[in-house]
């Protein structure tokens, strides 16, 4: 418990100090929320407008769609806000900042991440658990608490695989200090889980279930608060979780036994 609070303390400092800069610069911050707000609705509009003309997407009703699409805006936003600092691993290398992490005695994964909490992206969730509940309460049935839980769980594995995945960009920021090109691959591919896997083509579902895991993220929580996915399903998604986590944080060591300091 100790350890814990330490690394809570060192998250809240980092994080404060994040936040205080974003606040310094408050009327452009207050524009970029709005946008995202906006995106947010105009793209739920877009959803429902489409049900105007379709009874259903591939057996799912809209507000089931609905649900899928905020499910995914749940995960996204919170990866950024927990896990943009490792976008800046880029810009540490080249300021000299990184040698110094490196020596430090927090653990310089834990490091790095905190010192890019967006207070943004904590505010856009507001909306975002606002819509959600809104469209649990339209589903066609009643949501029962188990499979609330598992819903919960769900979206920490999935936190996992997308910190996994922020790993694997900042190893890679490490190794060849390009980091742009793997951001926007990143962004792109989760995009692709808004919407429920079963509408793509065997390929894409295979893909999304195992290399690429947007499905494990996105869609397998989702399925599991409408009723949907079996307990295999369910530890399925835990142990590529888990596997995810393992090759991340062994790629980010050997990305840092490659890693020639800025000073030599």
């Amino acid at each position: 418990m100790a350890v814990v609070a330490r690394y809570f303390r060192i998250w809240r400092r980092l994080a404060g100090n994040s936040i205080r800069t974003q606040l310094s610069t408050s009327l452009g911050s207050a524009g970029y929320l709005v946008g995202k707000i906006l995106r947010l609705f105009f793209f739920l509009g877009y959803l429902l407008a489409i049900f105007k003309q379709l009874p259903s997407l591939k057996g799912y009703t809209v507000y089931e769609v609905v649900l899928f699409f905020m499910t995914f805006n749940i995960i996204d936003v919170s990866a950024q806000f927990l896990f943009r600092g490792l976008y800046g691993v880029k810009y540490l290398i080249e300021e000299g900042d990184f040698d110094k992490i490196l020596t430090q005695p927090a653990h310089a994964l834990f490091r790095i991440s905190a010192m890019g909490v967006d207070l943004l992206d904590l505010l856009t969730l507001l909306p975002i658990a606002g819509v959600t509940a809104w469209t649990l309460r339209r589903l066609p049935h009643p949501v029962h608490a188990a499979e609330v839980a598992v819903f919960v769980a769900l979206i920490a594995n999935a936190m996992v695989i997308a910190y996994a995945f922020h790993v694997f960009v900042g190893a890679l920021s490490v190794r060849t200090q390009e980091l742009e090109s793997a951001i926007w691959i990143y962004r792109d591919v989760m995009t692709l889980g808004r919407f429920p896997i079963s509408i793509y083509q065997e390929l894409m579902r295979g893909l999304f279930v195992t290399l690429v895991p947007v499905g494990v993220m996105v869609s397998f929580p989702a399925q599991a608060l409408l009723g949907l996915l079996s307990w295999r399903g369910v530890a399925y998604a835990v142990a590529l979780a888990f596997a995810f986590h393992l090759a991340a944080q062994a790629f980010w060591k050997s990305s840092l036994r490659e890693y020639t300091s800025i000073s030599t």
